[in-house]
């Protein structure tokens, strides 16, 4: 093993952030679970056992680096497979992280959406159809966009994305803008259901549960819009005779009732430790490594590096999996990718086994950083998390927003063995332990 290799290594692990087909070499079975923990399966029977020309609404989510991407393309073949017709788009090609998303404004990116499809896929038909002419014509007259194509909507839109925000701030009768908009897609879906001759349209809005603010105060603006638009105003998202599955940021099920009203999924962290709760009873499985997701991690590495084990033995490779707590964009670029890096300076100890002094300092630094990302107002939360395993706000204020901003920056985790729990970040458990370990003050 020598320095150019280990660069190959640490470049196979930067292409996490890629979104991968099922049918990729990289692409790991039943990583978040199987049979009944198999969310995706779930969410494909939901989708096939209603109405086909009905209009449903779906939303899946998960913390960043869970997957979500990739296990929307194989909920996309499957649907395929169903005979099904899918239009899989990724919201952010429309409009940016920051943007304060209000329900007009996305669905406004799902028809053009759904537009930019279908020139791609049916160009000189679809330039001639009357959904594709009355929607350009409306777009010059009343968002005011000038010197167009379908498939350059995406860049125009994200060009014009302040004045577009703005217009639609200023609408004044923003319920007949949407039943609008909402006629230009349903319009569309019935050109792509006719071309295809699929009945059944599926349209997936991906990487909407990437938004965010970038300050505090934008951060909890960025929360009420989120609300607002994915709890608030949610019947006004539907597309006429088609499903709707949309990528939701993973707090949103944590500030408003939204599992009520609307099917929710949500890919959960991999689970390299073992369930620590049963019927509101602390099991012999907490903090236990979990065999099967110790595995699961490592076969991760191996189908992106299959060298691997000339770097690190399994022992230390395990070691960096409990380090992260199943976090696969942790695991994979900062701790094991932080391992290779400095492995070029301990080339004569290569492999790399638990104990070596670099595997440790690898995760003390992740452990700094980690706890960085938090204040000490907010320890006692996460002590409460630690031992009860679930995540319950002490007040709808800043306790709650407090929870959603930790859940956003994977702080929080959650996981699912049957029930879904959750567990503050293992890096986290000697600093937060302290806490509960602390006698009761007398009174």
């Amino acid at each position: 093993m020598d320095k150019d290799q280990l660069r190959k290594f640490r470049a196979a692990l930067v292409e996490v952030d890629t979104a991968i087909a099922p049918d990729d070499p990289r692409y790991v079975p039943g990583l978040h679970g199987s049979d009944d923990e198999d969310v995706i399966s779930a969410l494909l029977e939901e989708i096939l056992t209603r109405p086909a020309l009905d209009s449903h609404l779906f939303y899946f989510s998960g913390q960043r680096g869970t997957g979500k991407s990739t296990e929307l393309r194989r909920l996309e073949q499957l649907l395929l497979g169903e005979q099904a017709q899918v239009i899989r788009f990724d919201s952010l090609d429309f409009i940016t992280e920051t943007e304060k998303v209000t329900v007009e404004s996305v669905l406004l990116l799902v028809t053009a959406g759904l537009a930019a499809w279908a020139d791609a896929n049916y160009k000189q038909d679809f330039l001639h159809a009357s959904a594709w002419t009355r929607f350009s014509n409306w777009l010059q007259s009343d968002v005011e966009l000038t010197e167009f194509t379908a498939q350059g909507l995406k860049v125009k839109l994200k060009e014009q994305q302040v004045s577009v925000a703005t217009k639609i701030r200023n609408l004044s009768t923003p319920l007949e803008w949407t039943k609008k908009v909402q006629e230009f897609a349903g319009e569309i879906v019935e050109f792509i259901r006719q071309r295809t001759h699929r009945e059944r349209v599926v349209v997936i809005v991906d990487s909407l549960e990437r938004l965010r603010g970038v300050s505090g105060a934008d951060q909890d603006a960025m929360f009420q819009h989120v609300i607002t638009t994915f709890a608030g105003d949610f019947d006004r998202l539907r597309i006429p005779n088609a499903s709707v599955v949309y990528s939701v940021p993973p707090y949103l099920a944590l500030l408003a009732d939204v599992r009520n009203f609307i099917t929710c999924f949500s890919l959960a962290s991999v689970r390299v430790y073992g369930k620590p709760i049963a019927n509101g009873s602390p099991t012999t499985h907490r903090r236990q490594p979990r065999p099967e997701g110790l595995e699961k991690m490592r076969s991760l590495i191996t189908r992106r590096y299959a060298d691997w084990e000339k770097v690190l033995d399994a022992s230390a490779l395990d070691t960096l999996a409990k380090a992260s707590g199943g976090d696969l964009r942790h695991f994979m670029q900062r701790l094991v990718s932080g391992v290779v890096g400095k492995a070029q300076f301990a080339l004569d100890r290569l492999p790399l086994r638990e104990d070596d002094p670099l595997i440790k300092q690898v995760i003390d630094e992740n452990r700094g950083e980690t706890e960085r990302l938090t204040v000490q107002s907010e320890w006692p939360l996460l002590a409460d998390i630690a031992r009860t395993h679930n995540a319950i706000a002490a007040d709808r204020g800043d306790s709650l927003r407090t929870m959603a901003r930790l859940f956003d920056t994977r702080v929080i985790l959650n996981y699912r063995n049957g029930a879904e729990w959750f567990d503050i970040h293992p890096l986290l458990w000697p600093l937060i332990d302290k806490l509960n370990e602390q006698p009761a003050t007398a009174t």
